[in-house]
């Protein structure tokens, strides 16, 4: 059976309400925590007239999150925007092992150099492996342990089951972030406190799920929902769906990684029901 895919798009105006470096880390560590609960392939960080470096920002953070410890001092150098990485949830995902190497196991490891026997390969054990084909250097790619004992030996490999998400940021508007996706969404639902609320058109949601390869869940910010940012009636054709999923919120307003906690919640039932 074939695996179902799931992206979410965040804005970059999620950090604009606070000046905080510390707040601001915080917040997009609730949504990589998120992305990580249900399953989430790909998180998409689109610039909804945000600073651009407010995108870099999050897709750094982000992807700190979903590098393994043993290869986060190695890829991220110490920067100031990164100070406060300390506070961030851990994702505890299977690409972040806690226990002892096996033959069999799979791990994200950082390419260190090209030998003359292939690429030598930081995993995090006591001494580094070797892959035996000539691959890039300075790239963490995804592994398999093929030996384990005075030699580690590994092959290029990624495993079926869920092995964290991947970033993309970019400084397109919404729109284009969308149709910029290679491959793209088949299925695109859009998020909205004015959209009918989910229980309402429960049976057409299960539905187009049921029929979609891919779907692309997408997130307003706390200044400019979707129907503020997708306003031309073409664009709004490329959201096949709107739904509330936070029918009759106690708040007045609901935060973006709030909204994205809760809707994956949802569609984690649904993608999961038959």
């Amino acid at each position: 059976m074939e695996k179902k895919r799931l992206s979410i798009f965040v804005p970059a105006s999620i950090l604009s309400e606070t000046k905080d470096l510390r707040i601001k880390t915080y917040k997009i560590g609730l949504i990589g925590r998120s992305a990580a609960i249900f399953r989430a392939d790909r998180i998409v960080v689109y610039n909804d007239n945000s600073d651009e470096k407010e995108v870099k920002f999050i897709s750094d953070v982000l992807t700190y999150m979903n590098t393994p410890q043993y290869l986060r001092k190695k890829v991220f150098p110490i920067t100031r925007e990164l100070r406060n990485v300390g506070i961030l949830p851990p994702l505890r995902t299977p690409h972040h092992p806690t226990g002892e190497l096996h033959e069999g196991d799979y791990r994200q490891g950082l390419t260190i150099k090209r030998t003359k026997k292939g690429t030598v390969v930081d995993i995090g054990a006591d001494k580094f492996a070797l892959c035996k084909e000539k691959l890039s250097v300075n790239k963490v790619l995804s592994f398999k342990v093929i030996k384990l004992g005075k030699e580690i030996i590994l092959d290029p490999d990624v495993p079926d089951f869920y092995w964290g998400y991947k970033v993309l940021a970019t400084n397109k508007d919404l729109y284009n972030s969308i149709l910029m996706m290679k491959p793209g969404p088949d299925l695109v639902i859009g998020t909205s406190r004015y959209a009918p609320s989910i229980t309402s058109v429960l049976d057409e949601v299960k539905t187009k799920l049921k029929g979609s390869k891919h779907t692309a869940i997408l997130f307003g910010g706390p200044y400019s929902g979707l129907e503020e940012l997708i306003s031309d009636q073409n664009e709004k054709e490329i959201i096949d769906l709107e739904v509330n999923t936070v029918p009759e919120q106690g708040t007045k307003t609901v935060r973006t990684e709030e909204a994205v906690l809760a809707t994956l919640s949802v569609f984690n039932l649904l993608l999961n029901t038959d």
